[in-house]
C-alpha cells in the first residue's frame, strides 16, 4: 500500500513538474518569437510540447512559430524547409489557413497541381475567401494534364549532310 501511494505521489509530482517546464519553455518560445529568433523559438516550443503535448495554447503557438519560420524559408527560396515548417504548423493547428495557403503556393510552384488545389482550397475555405489565383491556374493546368496536355512544338529534323 505504501509503495502504491509513493507511485501516485511521484506521478503527481512528475505531472506538476512537467507543467512548470512546459510553461518555462513556452515563455522562452514567446520571447524568442517576439525577438525574431525563430530557430530558438521552434526549439523551445518543441521542448514545451514534449512536456505538455495536448496543450491547445502550445499547439497554437507552435503553428505561429513554424509558419513564421516557414515564411522566412519561403522568401529565401528554401522550399523543402519551408514546406516542412508549414506541414508542422498545420499538424499542430489543422485549421491554420495561412499554413495551408503556403503549402498550396509551394505545390503550385512545383507543378504539383492536385496538391496546389487541395491545399489552396482548404486555406481559402478556412478563411471564408474565394480560391486564390494559383488554385484557378492549377485547375487549368491539371485539366491540361488529364486531357493529354498540349503537345510541345517539335522543330523539324535536319537531314544529315549526305554528299553523293
Amino acid at each position: 500500500m505504501k509503495t502504491m501511494r509513493m507511485r501516485v505521489a511521484a506521478s503527481i509530482f512528475a505531472i506538476a513538474f512537467a507543467g512548470c517546464f512546459a510553461q518555462a519553455n513556452q515563455r522562452g518560445a514567446e520571447s524568442a518569437l517576439a525577438a525574431g529568433r525563430l530557430d530558438e523559438a521552434a526549439a523551445d516550443i518543441q521542448t514545451a510540447l514534449q512536456h505538455d503535448p495536448d496543450s491547445p495554447q502550445l499547439k497554437q503557438l507552435a503553428a505561429r512559430i513554424f509558419t513564421q519560420r516557414g515564411v522566412q524559408y519561403y522568401q529565401s527560396g528554401t522550399m523543402i524547409a519551408a514546406a516542412d515548417d508549414f506541414h508542422r504548423a498545420v499538424n499542430y493547428q489543422p485549421n491554420y489557413a495561412m499554413g495551408w495557403d503556403y503549402l498550396g503556393m509551394i505545390a503550385s510552384q512545383q507543378h504539383d497541381w492536385q496538391n496546389a488545389i487541395n491545399y489552396g482550397d482548404k486555406g481559402a475555405s478556412l478563411e471564408g475567401k474565394p480560391d486564390p489565383a494559383y488554385v484557378d491556374n492549377a485547375r487549368r493546368e491539371l485539366l491540361k494534364v488529364q486531357s493529354g496536355g498540349i503537345r510541345p512544338y517539335l522543330a523539324p529534323r535536319k537531314r544529315p549532310n549526305v554528299q553523293y
